[in-house]
């Protein structure tokens, strides 16, 4: 009798754990909110940068944009564009997403020519557009201050390769993403308010990205 109690008592509380789920399994995102119509085997949306876009799902900046959204981040810190389109088949290409967001350059822009850059850009558009891939290009936020190149002065060089990726976009009809204008302050940097340091945004700084770059994804995405 006292072994016939002692399992319906286990048994009841398994039951309860069942129905109660496990406290350290983290409830999944919700779906995309768009209507993914099935033509791509792949996430919504995969961002694709350096240590601007890596940052954003980080603990303490905006992660819940991304699970909320079905997107996918593939940012590698210190990465430049010829890092990114390297692995640009295999982390873009190959994940068949509904859309791609390509920014980067910030880590250029001490070595490359503009053109330079521009032309790995290219490279990955083409690449995405050969697989029938939908592309955002983004613009490079603002900085004026490189903390490891004191003596460099990027927020010029920022400004120039931000018209020749906006004036690409506009020629192949690739919808631009324009962070700098949201983000820079009167001396061509980061805003105070939305810099964790003088390169990359804080949270309020992510947030402000993306009221930029969402209601681009939802006119792709519809």
């Amino acid at each position: 009798m006292l072994t016939r109690i002692i399992r319906l008592v286990f048994l009841a509380g398994a039951l309860l754990a069942l129905s109660c789920g496990n406290p350290e399994t983290p409830e999944l995102p919700p779906p995309p909110s768009s209507g993914l119509d099935g033509s791509h085997k792949g996430p919504a949306a995969i961002f694709i940068g350096d240590s601007i876009t890596w940052q954003w799902t980080r603990d303490g900046f905006h992660p819940a944009y991304f699970t909320s959204h079905g997107y996918v981040n593939k940012g590698i810190s210190g990465n430049t564009t010829v890092q990114m389109l390297s692995r640009f088949q295999e982390d873009v290409v190959a994940q068949d997403p509904y859309c791609v967001v390509i920014e980067g350059g910030t880590n250029d822009i001490a070595q490359r020519s503009d053109e330079a850059i521009l032309s790995y850009l290219k490279q990955m558009v083409e690449k995405a557009v050969a697989a029938g891939i939908p592309v955002v290009l983004g613009s490079v936020p603002p900085s004026n201050y490189f903390p490891k190149l004191p003596d460099f002065r990027p927020e010029d060089r920022i400004i120039s390769l931000n018209a020749l990726i906006k004036a690409y976009a506009a020629e192949k009809n690739i919808p631009y993403a324009d962070y700098y204008s949201v983000l820079v302050d009167g001396q061509k940097g980061l805003k105070a308010e939305y810099q964790k340091d003088s390169i990359h945004p804080n949270a309020a700084g992510y947030i402000a990205m993306e009221g930029v770059i969402q209601p681009i994804l939802e006119s792709i995405l519809k």
